[in-house]
């Protein structure tokens, strides 16, 4: 057997949930680690529209989620603001939406306390130019937008800078068990094969979607629905606002401002397997004949790419809903202890990306509780460094869009990517499409560990573009060989894997501009560059 470690609390699952967790924990002084089977962010936290509810999609149906929403959306616009675009929301109502739900929609929203204020449809046309003329009804709420790649990177960062530490690309293989006390977790580091054990008094599963097999291993119960929904990204954004559809909650009913782009979505299907992320051209054009009552000429915006991912849903009842619009969007909170007679094992799961710091809050009061530790919650107050890098980006000679985005986005990397800028000539913008420069890229790329493109896409957005990828992914692979970053091997497993992920992204929306664009990745990789379609060592 490998490497032994011994901590107080083991987290299991790097997305926004588990990153709340280990930050929590850090601030009230519990020692933590965090184990993640692939790259910070992978699973269901970067695969969303990345929406801040206000609650108010949730006000009708699911009162509790509502208020969470509401509330959790307050604190992250002060916590956490370098991840959180305050663009505020509309709702709109259609000709085909049911008349008497705005009424239970406002009295649910005055409830609970969400302001939702009457926009006239001749303001909220001038301010979104693309909604419907035929809209019969607007509302404006606080919703927000995340950009979660970002903030759970950031989230992270801070706990580490604090003493807790992280683990990616490991994958826990085993719960360990003495008679009915957990004490720790056997992992293997994916890439070296290595296994190590982790021994600890707690151990938080917090693997969203994969909860299930933590809880398997552990020889424990948990019923999750996996409710797979899928996506589409505008190549411009179009709207300033969140735009919402005033019904129940349904498939393709909002569109998100993201940075550049707009986030199309979403649909909701039950699926077995949390690793499928399969896509169908079918579900699109069901998604775009739904969007286009909202935002009617959505059929001739060109889209970029399409993704998909799971959402944990946990119901104890074994009555099943397929399409998971039914199953409480609340947090489950589940001491093993008390449940399972299994002590040593916490579940949280649920919830929402809004809800996160709220999840890992009740999270934590029951780890403190149960360790015997005397310590309040403090991220409700207690920012998450701000992602801006100061003075020094206004004073480097560099396009325009590049030096904005470094001095508000380079967050805990503005010293690194300084210290190469001042050091050589690291300051060439890449990604054209993003505006990323070398030393953005360098500052990311691990120490140890494998080159892999879509982590250094997580924190910098290379490769997010209309071309996604088709420029900048091999520039970066051989300046990542020039530069002593990555062997030459290790470089065409970059290019393969990436090459693989964007167009499986891609060709579910190829049509028009995006076929064509497509076609000219397809030939510089497999032509010019003699790069295949298979996809070695998928990670």
């Amino acid at each position: 057997m490998g490497q032994k470690i011994v901590t107080e609390v083991v987290v299991i699952g790097g997305g926004m949930t588990g990153a709340g967790v280990l930050r929590d924990l850090t601030l009230r002084g519990i020692k933590a680690i965090l184990v993640e089977q692939q790259d910070l962010g992978h699973g269901t936290s970067t695969r969303n529209h990345g929406l801040l509810h206000s609650g108010a999609r949730y006000a009708v149906r699911d009162e509790e989620a509502a208020i969470e929403s509401y509330r959790e959306n307050l604190i992250l616009k002060k916590t956490v603001p370098g991840s959180v675009e305050q663009t505020g929301g509309l709702f709109a109502k259609v000709q085909e939406d049911d008349d008497g739900y705005v009424s239970k929609w406002l009295a649910a929203c005055e409830k609970v306390g969400i302001p939702a204020e009457e926009v006239p449809i001749e303001q909220a046309l001038r301010e979104e130019p693309f909604l419907n003329k035929k809209v019969q009804a607007v509302y404006r709420v606080p919703d927000g937008a995340v950009d979660c790649f970002t903030m759970v990177v950031d989230v992270v960062a801070d706990a580490v800078a604090r003493g807790a530490k992280a683990l990616t690309y490991h994958e826990v293989v085993d719960v360990l068990t003495v008679q009915n006390q957990v004490i720790g977790v056997r992992v293997r580091d994916v890439f070296t094969g290595e296994l190590k054990e982790i021994f600890a008094n707690l151990v938080i599963n917090a693997a969203g979607p994969w909860g299930s097999r933590i809880a398997e291993l552990a020889d424990v119960p948990l019923r999750l629905i996996n409710n797979k929904g899928m996506l589409a990204i505008f190549s411009h954004r179009f709207n300033r606002q969140v735009i919402n559809r005033l019904r129940l909650p349904g498939d393709a009913d909002i569109f998100v401002p993201a940075h550049n782009v707009t986030i199309f979505g979403t649909t909701g299907i039950n699926v077995e397997d949390p690793n499928d992320f399969s896509l169908h051209r079918e579900e699109l054009e069901g998604m775009l004949v739904e969007g286009e009552k909202l935002v009617p000429s959505i059929h001739g915006m060109r889209m970029i790419r399409a993704f998909s991912g799971s959402r944990p849903l946990y119901q104890e009842s074994t009555v099943s809903d397929a399409s998971g619009r039914n199953v409480t969007r609340g947090i489950a909170l589940l001491d093993h202890q008390r449940r399972d007679g299994l002590a040593g094992l916490i579940t949280i799961t649920g919830g929402k990306l809004t809800t996160f710091r709220f999840m890992a809050e009740k999270t934590v009061d029951l780890v403190c509780e149960k360790l015997g530790v005397h310590a309040t919650c403090t991220t409700d107050q207690e920012m998450v460094p701000h992602r801006n890098a100061g003075e020094f980006f206004k004073e480097v000679d560099m396009a325009p869009a590049a030096k904005h985005k470094l001095t508000h986005w380079a967050g805990t990397n503005a010293e690194k990517i300084k210290s190469s800028i001042q050091e050589k000539d690291s300051n060439v913008v890449v990604c054209e499409c993003e505006q990323v420069t070398w030393a953005e890229i360098e500052a990311v790329i691990p120490e140890e560990g494998r080159l892999h493109l879509g982590d250094i896409r997580r924190r910098t957005r290379l490769g997010m573009g209309p071309c996604q990828g088709t420029f900048c992914n091999h520039r970066v692979a051989a300046l990542a060989v020039e530069n002593g970053k990555a062997s030459t091997e290790e470089a065409e497993w970059a290019l393969h894997h990436a090459l693989g992920e964007r167009k499986k992204g891609m060709d579910v929306v190829a049509t028009g501009e995006t076929a064509k664009q497509l076609q000219l990745m397809e030939a510089i990789y497999r032509v010019s560059l003699g790069i295949g379609e298979e996809d070695h060592h998928h990670v």
